[in-house]
């Protein structure tokens, strides 16, 4: 089963590359009316990728509603880090505009049923949609 992680501002600013957060502290002192956006972002963050992951109706939720799944943690700080430099005007590189792009994708391949790494409940069977593919019978009388 995956473990839940939190994911909040203060799990954010302490994993932001250096360059990332020496350049968000001098951002809030040009603009101290943006000291509460990071915050915002994260929120924006986590409640995207919950909302991804419990689309799968098997999907074993979190109740703390400050955590993401462990696997998805990466992909979270991926668009936050993206977003937030996006939001200072930073000069991103193509690797930063690559690692919001793939985390994209994966909220996207999670919310379509392609990813499985999700923890999930394993009474239920099945699920709608589902993309199994039908197994054909042999006729026995042919």
């Amino acid at each position: 089963m995956t473990t839940w992680t939190s994911f909040t501002q203060a799990v954010v600013t302490n994993a932001l590359p250096s360059d990332m957060g020496q350049l968000y502290a001098n951002w809030i002192t040009a603009h101290p009316e943006k000291a509460n956006r990071l915050a915002e972002i994260v929120e924006e963050v986590r409640r995207t990728v919950r909302d991804a992951v419990s689309t799968n109706p098997r999907t074993l939720m979190d109740p703390e509603s400050d955590t993401v799944p462990t696997v998805a943690f990466r992909h979270a700080l991926n668009m936050t880090i993206f977003n937030l430099g996006m939001e200072m005007g930073a000069q991103l590189g193509p690797d930063a505009h690559s690692q919001f792009l793939r985390a994209d994708l994966w909220l996207r391949m999670v919310q379509t049923g392609g990813i499985s790494a999700m923890p999930v409940d394993a009474d239920m069977r099945g699920g709608t949609p589902s993309f199994a593919r039908a197994t054909r019978r042999k006729a026995a009388n042919r």
